[in-house]
């Protein structure tokens, strides 16, 4: 409990930095991403339901001491999703070069915050609370023959969920390439949250937010651009 509570408030002071420093920087020309103050009710959200992952069947967010050892393993993962996308995305979809930040990035090093705070909204609305209500649910409601087979239907549900809202307009090739490659991130964010605790998933995600957002957005700004 003691461990949740410091967490969330590291956050919370980490979002009070990101907004504090997005509110500086913007200046109504340059377009800074200024996250808003419905973040901090999220985070409160994901705060009280990080402390039913016990009832809900899951591990504790933090893992145990042992699995914090494999951090690397989800960051890896993460990384190696990014990089995909750059060769995707940056290098087979891409004609023309770039003359200012695209949308999927910020000045640096301003990325930094909000990229991490970007990554604690997604793994806390796409994964902590839906995951946890409904295991929740799950574990008092349903019968055990039933439990198994209704997990499995809310882990590709919470897998497709971000696909699907994120998914491109054209060219065909590039929508197959999104879905496929967001189920498959998303599904295996979800076995790791699963089988050793919410904060691997969290990992997994700044493993890619690292690359496709933040250092990618620095060789935009300082390589291509300048």
């Amino acid at each position: 409990m003691k461990k949740i509570n410091f967490l969330f408030l590291l956050f919370f002071i980490l979002l009070l930095l990101t907004k504090a420093y997005g509110t500086i920087l913007e200046d109504g020309i340059s377009f800074i991403r200024v996250i808003g103050w419905f973040d901090f009710v999220w985070l409160g959200l994901g705060w009280v339901f990080a402390n039913f992952q016990g009832k809900a069947g899951l591990p504790q967010i933090l893992g145990n001491e042992r699995e914090r050892k494999k951090w690397i393993i989800p960051f890896a993962t993460g990384m190696a999703f990014a990089f995909l996308d750059v060769l995707v995305i940056e290098g087979l979809l891409r004609n023309e070069p770039h003359t200012t930040l695209p949308p999927y990035t910020q000045p640096f090093p301003y990325s930094l915050f909000l990229f991490f705070v970007g990554g604690l909204y997604m793994e806390i609305v796409y994964k902590l609370i839906p995951l946890t209500l409904f295991l929740l649910i799950i574990e008092k409601y349903v019968i055990s023959r039933l439990k198994n087979h209704l997990i499995l239907v809310v882990v590709f549900l919470l897998s497709i969920w971000e696909p699907l809202e994120q998914m491109p307009s054209e060219p065909k090739l590039f929508i197959v390439y999104s879905l496929v490659s967001g189920f498959t991130f998303n599904f295996i964010q979800l076995y790791f949250f699963r089988k050793w605790g919410w904060i691997f998933s969290l990992i997994c995600r700044l493993g890619l937010y690292l690359i496709w957002h933040v250092l990618l957005g620095v060789w935009i700004e300082y390589f291509v651009i300048k």
